[in-house]
């Protein structure tokens, strides 16, 4: 390594253009590198939701669900499909292998459904796969002062949406709610009747005024000439209007109007509103783009001021600036206090700063780096520079200090300064290149974690890399101009340590003692402490949710609407909120449909808003709401704020499931930590079976009977307003009970006949929602978990469904099994834990590789166990448990840890071609203390702002306060175990030889003395 000394100190003025060259570039980097909140991570699992007017559950089930379910057959790498199938919706979720690529499988998937036959009325399915790339930077909702009818449509989408498609960066532009109005028709059949005027010649009459008939190819003027007959209504008047005899007219039989589609709701402050939800490109910058649509949205506020108004609700540009801002103020924060501990240690300001003038070099390589691999400024990128800002400083530190340790009478030149970098040039190389070898691996895990830990390990590998570069050129050259007026100070002969590290050597059971004891401890810390998920503490806003009963009228749910917005506008603090209910078609295209009798409200608050206390007393209303469930939870970016692990109990007899999943619900909700238990066993929803008699009719032509009479049937389109407006005939007779569908008139061949001579007609009651798992039914029970015992419950579940499956306690056919986060959570974990294990096999082959020592490499990794007595300490003294942030804490803690031992074990070898192995350790001891000391507590303090950091809301919180509690106990009480403990198993690994050159000294000692 010695080679990039001898080029800086020769070609110095290379060396400074490289700098500042690097400083200029580092900087125009950071202003250019996107910005956005998350690295594009897909999830694995991809949504299928459908929409099918006017069908119930049962029909949307056989019709639509499984057909789609069949077509998925045979799809690579799938390993589960679960369906939800309601009155007019069904949405299937598709969960791969974490191998998979998604986007492949989404093709696929999109080829597959695309043959599938499905009935009239039902839209096409939308397939959908969430990429964190594609969260929205922006929501906003645009309001008018009247309702929204098709003017207003055709401001919006004429007028509004270019301006936000137009701007640059933007990647989709999504909206939802505001959907045509229609025309409805409703006659009157006594009217009609009067009129003479059958009501099948009006069904023909109306469906051809909007025809498009083409007749066929004529030879005209020696040219084939294709002939068409169109007929267009233009307007309302026109529609009403149309002659059906000399003497009555459409709107003489019929009632006329424009309705408003009234099985959905999507309210923004309790108003009608169109949701508008932008999306960025790859490249763009989130915080930029954020600022554009802000522009925007003050432009159309003026521009189109007492017509409409454009209210942004969430700008992920904002939250990105402040999360990013924040993470760059810890990162400074960290290099400050580093900066100070160096200075307490060497006292000499022009020492201090040849060595802290890696910290802004390192970065700004690390920008140029992070640019060329294409990797996005993010919280995690700035999180892998807060971890490791401490430790850019450790290599610089080392060789700073051994220059000016050697340097005492001794002249800066060249030859000395090489010769004082080759002397430490191994050792922070081998230090460096192990704490990089810990991360490298996160590259090859496997699923959505490598896209988000890959970015941190990249940023990580490329600071440290940096950092090692500028120790072994800038700083020596910075030394050699810098430290010509630096005065020595004599070491001092006597120390506390050398005394305390003769007697450890002398007496090495208690060392060992110690070490035996750690290590113990450590495994029965970490086999009784709680492990968990990541708690997200904050809020990004607060989800308030109303379920009613399955069959609940829309009238009714409206109600709960109105009185819960009510509410909410008189609470202090609330800034906008949203309502969605009922099943609404554009929210298919967010794979985000929910059943017509939920409610959903998004509330987000003020800053300084208590969201906790909100929450609490938005529960106390729940009296207030008697036929509906309430609930309210905060809310981050990926939902809700709870930890859940979910159950799935499968079968194929539905009261042998019920009863398997009730007993899941009593057994589980005794599990300490498991907070409230709910399943997903929806009530029934009243239904009406005809079962029509197969020799008195066709049950196809009664049931295209019934509906023609009890449901609106579209007959057309017109145009009005420019926009193209369906034509709906209303329902020809009003249904209220059982006995009206028995009454029902039919017209058969033989002539019009009562419903109820015909069919069979019956009340029950049937699933309003039906669950599937890979074809067969199941509920889901869900239980609500402490996140601190995640992973402990999750143990003692599968613990209870081992003996369940065993003992054969469910009926036959019937079994259930964990899903969801919870094994997310452990699957992460235990997959952070086999990375730990490559980990140390790499960095135990790096030390086999510089030191060419078995023992001397056995004798570093001793300080693993070491460091991880202190990190169990701190996560149990700050309360924290094992989680995939402390997780990640540990890993790191793997390279940092080594690279003191290293430092210690390389002078005490080096020592050893001149000194008896004693004399080597008490020397190396005496020498290396110093620098120790230095990088451990620079590191340390460095990470201390990340320790009491606020955790955003909207991050997923991976490098957080976990991951600086582990790093910061870890590395202290490794630090003062390894300055005693190596030592003494470093003399222990060569006792032979220690012993002889003992005997040695004594006889030598004895023959003087004669």
């Amino acid at each position: 390594m010695t080679w990039f000394t001898k080029w800086a100190l020769r070609n110095k003025a290379a060396l400074v253009f490289a700098v500042i060259a690097s400083m200029i570039f580092g900087i125009f980097s950071y202003t250019t590198i996107p910005m956005e909140l998350m690295p594009s991570a897909d999830q694995p699992y991809i949504t299928i939701s459908t929409v099918g007017n006017g069908m119930d559950a049962v029909s949307m089930d056989e019709q639509v669900t499984q057909p789609i379910e069949k077509a998925l057959n045979g799809v690579r790498g799938k390993q589960s499909v679960v369906a939800q199938t309601g009155n007019n919706f069904s949405q299937l979720t598709v969960t791969f292998e974490t191998k998979i690529d998604v986007k492949e499988a989404k093709q696929q998937i999109q080829e597959r459904i695309s043959m599938v036959h499905l009935p009239n009325g039902v839209m096409k399915p939308y397939v959908i796969n969430l990429n964190t790339s594609e969260i929205p930077i922006v929501e906003l909702g645009l309001t008018f002062d009247k309702e929204i009818g098709n003017n207003e449509l055709n401001i919006v989408e004429n007028e509004i949406m270019p301006m936000f498609k137009d701007l640059k960066g933007v990647g989709n532009v999504i909206t939802n709610g505001g959907r045509n109005q229609q025309v409805m028709i409703k006659v009157d059949p006594a009217k009609l009747a009067a009129a003479s005027f059958p009501l099948e010649k009006l069904y023909t009459l109306l469906q051809g005024k909007t025809a498009s008939v083409a007749v066929g190819e004529q030879t005209m003027n020696n040219e084939a000439t294709s002939i068409i007959v169109t007929g267009k209504l233009e307007t309302l008047d026109e529609l009403k209007n149309i002659q059906l005899n000399n003497k009555t007219k459409l709107q003489d039989v019929a009632g006329i109007t424009m309705q408003e589609d009234t099985e959905s709701i999507i309210h923004l402050n309790g108003k009608s509103f169109i949701d508008v939800v932008i999306q960025k490109d790859s490249t763009s910058n989130a915080v930029t783009l954020g600022k554009q649509v802000e522009d925007a949205v003050n432009k159309i506020n003026k521009d189109y001021k007492g017509t409409l108004q454009a209210t942004v609700v969430m700008n992920l540009g904002d939250t990105v600036l402040d999360s990013i801002n924040s993470m760059t103020r810890e990162v400074l924060t960290g290099a400050l206090f580093a900066t100070l501990i160096i200075w307490l240690f060497l006292r000499s300001f022009r020492m201090t700063l040849i060595t802290i003038i890696s910290i802004p070099l390192s970065l700004c390589m690390t920008m140029i780096l992070l640019s060329f691999f294409g990797v996005t400024l993010n919280i995690l990128t700035l999180g892998g520079i807060a971890v490791s800002v401490g430790r850019l400083v450790d290599d610089s530190i080392v060789v700073v200090e051994n220059i000016y340790r050697r340097k005492q009478n001794n002249e800066l030149t060249p030859a000395f300064l090489i010769e004082s970098v080759k002397e430490v040039g191994s050792a922070i190389t081998s230090s460096t290149l192990t704490t990089v070898a810990v991360f490298l691996p996160m590259l090859i895990v496997s699923g959505g974690l490598r896209d988000i830990v890959a970015p941190f390990a990249i940023t990580i590998t490329c600071s440290l890399l940096s950092s090692l570069l500028v120790s072994l050129t800038v700083v020596p050259a910075l030394s050699a101009r810098m430290m010509k007026k630096v005065k020595m100070k004599e070491h001092k002969a006597k120390s506390f340590y050398p005394s305390l590290l003769k007697w450890s050597l002398n007496h090495k059971w208690l060392p060992i003692t110690v070490a035996i004891l750690v290590v113990v401890g450590s495994v029965g810390l970490f086999l009784t402490m709680p492990k968990g998920s990541v708690d997200q503490q904050d809020s990004a806003y607060i989800a308030i949710g109303l379920r009613y009963d399955n069959g609940t009228p829309f009238s009714e749910i409206k109600d709960g609407v109105a009185k819960m917005e009510d509410i909410l506008s008189e609470k202090e603090g609330v800034k906008t909120h949203i309502t969605v209910a009922g099943v609404n078609e554009d929210a298919a295209q967010y794979g985000n449909l929910q059943e017509a009798n939920v409610v959903r409200f998004m509330i987000f608050t003020k800053e300084g808003t208590d969201s906790a206390k909100f929450v609490k007393d938005i529960r106390k209303t729940k009296d207030q709401f008697p036929n509906a469930e309430l609930t309210a939870e905060t809310a981050g970016l990926l939902g809700s704020n709870t930890t859940t692990v979910s159950i799935d109990v499968i079968g194929k007899n539905d009261d042998d499931i019920k009863k398997a999943a009730d007993m899941v619900k009593k057994d589980i909700s005794s599990i300490d930590g498991v907070e409230k238990v709910e399943s997903n066993d929806q009530n029934t929803k009243p239904t009406i079976s005809i079962q029509v008699d197969s020799k008195l009719s066709n049950a196809q032509e009664v049931a295209q009977s019934i509906y023609a009479m009890i449901k609106p049937a579209v007959i057309g389109n017109i145009k009005i307003d420019g926009r193209t407006t369906a034509v709906q005939l209303g329902a020809l007779k009003e249904i209220q009970t059982v006995n009206d569908v028995k009454n029902l008139q039919l017209m058969t061949p033989d002539g019009p006949v009562v419903l109820s001579s015909i069919a069979k007609i019956e009340e029950s009651n049937e699933l309003g929602t039906i669950f599937t798992k890979d074809g067969h039914h199941y509920l889901q029970v869900t239980a609500q978990v402490n996140p601190d015992k995640m992973v402990d419950v999750t143990g003692k579940i599968q613990q209870e469904l081992l003996t369940w499956n065993k003992d054969e306690t469910f009926s036959k056919g019937t079994s259930a099994e964990l899903t969801g986060s919870s094994m997310e959570s452990s699957d992460q974990l235990a997959e952070l834990a086999k990375l730990s294990m490559l980990s140390i096999g790499i960095v135990f082959m790096i030390l086999l590789v510089t030191l060419k020592s078995f023992r001397a490499s056995i004798a570093i990794l001793i300080t693993l166990p070491l460091a991880a007595i202190g990190s169990l300490l701190g996560l149990v003294i700050t309360n924290s448990s094992i989680n995939i942030s402390s997780g990640i804490g540990m890993l790191m803690l793997v390279g940092i840890v080594v690279t003191n031992a290293i430092v210690l074990v390389d002078r005490i070898r080096h020592n050893e071609e001149t000194m008896t192995i004693r004399e080597a350790i008490m020397e190396a001891g005496f020498v290396r203390l110093r620098p120790i000391l230095m990088t451990a507590l620079a590191t340390v303090f460095a990470m201390v702002p990340l320790l009491v950091s606020h955790e955003s809301a909207m991050s997923l919180n991976l490098v957080s306060k976990g991951l600086a509690v582990v790093v910061i106990f870890g590395l202290i009480i490794s630090t003062l175990l390894t300055l005693i403990v190596i030592p003494t198993f470093y003399e222990l690994f060569h006792f032979r030889k220690a012993k002889k050159q003992r005997q040695q000294a004594s006889q030598v000692t004895g023959t003087l003395g004669q």
